[in-house]
């Protein structure tokens, strides 16, 4: 029986990147081998992220590359990499809101903090 659910990666929600951190957890939890991670990420990640995966691997078909090498194609997709001078300049221009406590401005500027990191 497995340890724990992983649900469909929304494509249009979800954070890419926190997403194969769960399933990374999940493939420890579950005691899954490195030759079935491919697979599982391939029947768990949904159809609409499958179908975009398999563009982004055209003319190969995503079964014939890497756990890392699919989640890299997928980051090189879906999270760019920033430019520097764009998230400092978002970053000093944040302020906090009216509605905002202390503590949800913080969590605000601390993932703004780690955009570029």
């Amino acid at each position: 029986m497995a340890i724990g659910k992983i649900a469909e990666f929304d494509l249009h929600k979800d954070d890419w990147k926190l997403y194969v951190e769960r399933l990374e957890q999940y493939f420890l939890a579950n005691s899954i081998a490195s030759n079935l991670q491919v697979p599982t990420l391939i029947t768990v990640m949904g159809a609409e992220s499958y179908e975009l995966l398999v563009n982004l691997c055209t003319p190969e078909k995503p079964k014939s590359k890497t756990f890392l090498e699919l989640t890299e194609i997928m980051t090189k997709h879906l999270q760019p990499k920033p430019s520097i001078l764009a998230e400092r300049y978002k970053f000093r221009n944040r302020k906090q809101k009216p509605d905002e406590s202390i503590a949800e401005y913080m969590a605000v500027l601390k993932r703004m903090s780690n955009v570029v990191g």
